[in-house]
């Protein structure tokens, strides 16, 4: 799940993500819906949203590059 997440590109070129709110790098988090389940998760670091949240790193992986490729670029 990818919620709120955006791009810039970074003075190299490279698409870096952030909030789409706040244009705040995200940062990793854990989190665990119930007591048998932990997700893998980015967070913004500034208004504190749930910007994806995923069960394995692979996933995540996948979802991110994915992402990456269709991503909305901030100016």
């Amino acid at each position: 799940m990818i919620d709120g997440l955006a791009g810039v590109k970074n003075s190299g070129g490279t698409i870096v993500f952030v909030c789409s709110k706040c244009r705040t790098y995200p940062d990793h988090a854990y989190g665990a819906p119930n007591k048998d389940q932990l997700v893998y998760m980015l967070v913004c670091q500034k208004c504190g949203r749930t910007l994806g949240e995923w069960v394995s790193t692979e996933q995540r992986e996948k979802e991110l590059r994915e992402f990456a490729k269709r991503v909305e670029l901030l100016t």
